[in-house]
């Protein structure tokens, strides 16, 4: 099996949504004078490639930790969406997915990554599209941009109220032949919180 890590690098002061504090990561001991290396990390969970769990858009009480681990691999197929604001659903997008757990859209967005436009000028998700997806039951979206959707994020709450979890900050789609059959695997730590970063991997069957 031939791995592409779709991951953004974690690093100090790296790129984060509008808002959010910023990534430290500093090495507090170093093995030439204290005999063994470690390191700290400061982050909010939204930071880098990562899911967004129910809680993190719900009035709801579950963390990341407490859903199964089935919902973060599976089957995955790739959506081209370049150059539309507004990712509609097409009449070949429901053969695309067919029988898929988990759509990823390569937008190309994730060469403007950390820039201001990278935030500010995503696509968004029309409804039509986030109604598609909870129709043939999948259970994960992800796509190489911050998020699929602006205030009020509708398409946030109807896709995790549909058990759809969100993989946001993607890349290296461009890495995956169109048709090509892949497993995606995007786990997180077992952490008690909302969201969490995770090492999204798609594995070229």
């Amino acid at each position: 099996m031939k791995l592409i890590d779709l991951s953004q690098p974690v690093e100090d002061g790296m790129p984060v949504y509008p808002g959010d504090s910023g990534v430290r990561l500093k090495q507090t001991r170093i093995y030439g004078t204290d005999h063994y290396s470690n390191h700290r990390l400061e982050t909010e969970m939204h930071a880098g490639t990562h899911v967004d769990g129910p809680m993190h858009m719900l009035d709801v009480n579950k963390h990341i930790c407490d859903i199964g681990l089935e919902h973060f691999c599976g089957k995955g197929c790739i959506i081209r969406s370049h150059n539309e604001s507004i990712i509609r659903i097409r009449d070949e997008y429901p053969d695309i997915i067919k029988g898929k757990d988990i759509v990823l859209l390569h937008t190309g967005m994730d060469s403007c990554y950390g820039k201001k436009e990278y935030y500010l000028n995503h696509p968004v998700l029309d409804m039509s599209f986030c109604e598609m997806l909870a129709s043939n039951n999948i259970k994960m979206v992800g796509f190489d941009m911050p998020s699929p959707d602006r205030f009020p994020f509708e398409a946030h709450k109807y896709l995790l109220s549909h058990r759809i979890l969100i993989l946001e900050n993607l890349t290296n789609l461009d890495k995956i032949n169109d048709g090509e059959s892949f497993e995606l695997m995007a786990f997180p730590i077992k952490v008690k919180s909302d969201s969490c970063m995770v090492r999204a991997v798609a594995g070229i069957l």
